[in-house]
């Protein structure tokens, strides 16, 4: 009793710290989710108002500026490279876990190489690339450049997945008269599941977010939601435009949030954590 006595001051320091961290760090977040109902002349009053009329006359205007078509563009583009970079990510990662690969090391630095550099770096032949492919402007352009950006972290981070689960579960799966293929389908890669959907989350945020290559490749037709977004950032004359820009951001973060909650228990489990 006395030992829980000594502790509590501590343990109540350690949550105290916990909720400020929290509360930082989700009050820009708060900010914005506000700032998105707010009149144009509420947005900007320094200290924010918490009491006011909500208003949803922000989301019907970037309604009406076409948000809706470039949503489908950020929707489309994301699940299909995430769909390919997973697709093509595990089996490979798979091969470099269990079968011998010839100069496996050499690859494998290789493949990691390509997050080393910064992506503004492949901006300019990428779009050399894309002009003479005809894909500039395209949505398969986009697909394709963010497959390449996704492979890498796909194979890296499956790989010690794969490591991490037992070869006996495959010697198993031969005695049982299992190939290699109905191994890996029906017994390892289930075994693997936390790992799937931690790279295919992973993926997912990194494909929705990225703004450099979309702004350099997309022209009007592909265009991503993080282009619009600067839409609303004004210019050397016009101001900013709080509300529209908020409450674009807002629909932006929605599906990255949902997606996250979604397979969060594995997300956690695939970073060391318990899937419960």
């Amino acid at each position: 009793m006395n030992r829980r006595l000594r502790r509590w001051p501590r343990e109540a320091l350690r949550l105290l710290v916990i909720a400020a961290a929290v509360f930082v760090a989700l009050l820009p977040l708060l900010w914005v989710v506000l700032a998105s109902f707010k009149p144009a002349a509420d947005v900007s009053q320094l200290p924010p108002r918490l009491i006011f009329s909500p208003t949803l006359g922000n989301y019907r205007t970037v309604l009406d500026a076409g948000f809706a078509a470039f949503f489908r563009n950020s929707v489309g583009i994301t699940l299909a490279a995430v769909a390919l970079s997973v697709g093509l990510g595990v089996p490979a990662a798979y091969g470099f876990s269990r079968l011998r690969v010839p100069a496996a090391r050499v690859l494998l630095l290789f493949v990691l190489s390509i997050r080393f550099v910064p992506y503004i770096v492949f901006a300019v032949p990428l779009f050399v690339i894309m002009v003479r492919l005809q894909l500039v402007g395209t949505h398969v352009g986009l697909i394709v450049v963010y497959l390449l950006i996704n492979l890498p972290l796909v194979v890296w981070l499956m790989k010690s997945f794969f490591d991490d689960i037992p070869t006996d579960i495959d010697d198993a799966a031969a005695v049982d008269g299992a190939n290699r293929l109905q191994s890996f389908l029906y017994v390892v890669l289930p075994s693997a599941a936390a790992g799937v959907a931690c790279v295919t989350i992973l993926s997912f945020i990194f494909t929705w977010n990225e703004y450099l290559l979309a702004l350099v490749l997309s022209g009007r037709a592909a265009q991503t939601l993080p282009v619009v977004l600067t839409r609303f950032l004004g210019g050397m004359e016009d101001p900013v435009r709080w509300g529209l820009l908020s409450a674009s951001s807002v629909a932006v973060l929605a599906p990255v949030v949902a997606a996250t909650l979604l397979v969060h228990r594995y997300v956690r489990a695939g970073f060391g954590g318990n899937a419960t």
